[in-house]
């Protein structure tokens, strides 16, 4: 079993994410998907935390494809090049040796709870757990914080034959992925590899809790997992350091989330965190918490953004004068007027009412599905000035400005509420 460099500051982490939310309750008084939640690694191969405050509603089939979703990957291998053209870029799959083989993809899994605990998931929990009622299947993964070349990434280790099949369309079907993950090589996130400047090709250092080990960056494709920018095979995070099988994917597509949710705490034990994977892109939250935010705590807000304009996109970055990504910047300016919204884009997607882009106010957010490996997935947020204006943190190499929103791909505009 791997190191578990400081369990006192992973449970602190797990109790953050649990103070104030009262989730059960949440779920089975309210409409909708996740408002919110929060993402805590511990560095150096310590666990994963996630904990959710999830609102519930039906949820479409997994990975519905956004008309429009493009982009068009720098490089693919050359069984790649005659997949659909929004397959994710992979390495050349004729330096991959002969041991790099994996099953071809199955069944496509959905994905309703990501389950994480400090210490390996005994084998009669696993199956407990995919004994329960409605679980259709339960994919074991290694999951922690770790250094890629020097910044904190959140990362799985996965059994590529059959986490693939939990992962969005474009990169399940793709064996050239798997096969390289099979072989050791690591999976960044759309967003990761391009925004930090890590193409396929590159070699990056990775340390953990047992040390530092270079690794090739084989693709760039998300997992469709909120927070998690790299994926590799279970015998690198062993010999990074993970806890050995400590969180699960659950799938479970026809079952009702408040119940499963307490089914799953009620299984796994008080030192569980969960993460509510499933949404509804078209859905609307009827019954939102709290009430949408006042016209004078908008402007503040606005201000606050304003004042960061010239400061330049950092990935990750949540730093006023420093450096901001999207959704941090969108969180520091709602922090600075009383306001708590969650840290991850996919999440602040349901931190209030669904509107139409038509009737879009001042203050609103605006978000967009731009990732081509993961096109369900929200991955940019900026905020609606008015007048066909808005106020965003780009990407690496830009800074925070105003510019003319743009349509394509958009996903919807949200009115931010206060909790209750």
């Amino acid at each position: 079993m791997g190191n578990v460099t400081d369990n006192a500051c992973v449970r602190r982490f797990a109790e953050a994410g649990r103070r104030g939310s009262l989730v059960s309750r949440r779920v089975r008084s309210c409409a909708g998907s996740t408002v919110a939640f929060a993402v805590a690694f511990t560095a150096f191969g310590a666990p994963a935390w996630a904990d959710p405050e999830p609102n519930v509603q039906d949820r479409p089939p997994p990975d519905i494809r956004v008309p429009g979703a493009g982009g068009q990957p720098s490089s693919r291998s050359s069984e790649d090049r005659h997949e659909d053209p929004s397959s994710p870029p992979v390495g050349d799959t004729a330096d991959l040796g002969r041991d790099a083989e994996v099953e071809p993809a199955g069944e496509p899994r959905s994905r309703e709870y990501f389950a994480v605990l400090p210490e390996t998931v005994p084998k009669s929990t696993v199956e407990a757990v995919r004994g329960l009622a409605g679980v259709e299947s339960a994919e074991v993964v290694d999951a922690a914080e770790v250094q890629v070349d020097g910044e904190s990434t959140k990362m799985l280790g996965v059994d590529p034959s059959g986490f693939r099949n939990y992962a969005p369309e474009p990169s399940a079907e793709s064996d050239g992925i798997w096969r390289g993950i099979a072989e050791g090589r690591i999976a960044l996130s759309e967003d990761a590899g391009s925004q930090r400047d890590l193409e396929v090709g590159d070699d990056v250092e990775i340390a953990g809790g047992n040390g530092t080990l270079t690794r090739e960056v084989w693709a760039h494709a998300t997992s469709g997992i909120s927070g998690i920018d790299a994926v590799t095979s279970r015998e690198v995070t062993a010999d990074l350091g993970f806890p050995e099988g400590n969180a699960l994917v659950v799938s479970a597509p026809d079952t009702d989330l408040a119940e499963l949710r307490d089914e799953l705490t009620d299984t796994l034990g008080e030192d569980v965190s969960l993460q509510l994977l499933a949404e509804d892109p078209e859905a609307a939250p009827s019954e939102p918490g709290g009430a949408p935010v006042g016209e004078s705590t908008v402007e503040d807000m606005i201000s606050a953004a304003e004042s960061q304009i010239g400061v330049p996109y950092v990935w990750g970055g949540e730093t006023p004068q420093s450096g901001f990504d999207c959704s941090g910047l969108v969180q520091w300016a709602f922090a600075q007027t009383g306001v708590s919204v969650p840290r991850v884009t996919h999440d602040q997607w349901w931190a209030g009412t669904h509107v139409d882009y038509a009737d879009a106010e001042r203050g609103d957010l605006i978000f967009w599905r731009n990732d081509p490996t993961a096109p369900d997935y929200i991955s940019h947020v900026a905020i609606y000035l008015g007048d066909g204006m808005m106020l965003e943190a780009p990407r690496s190499g830009m800074n925070v400005h105003v510019t003319d929103v743009r349509t394509t791909n958009m996903a919807g505009v949200v009115r931010v509420h206060t909790s209750d």
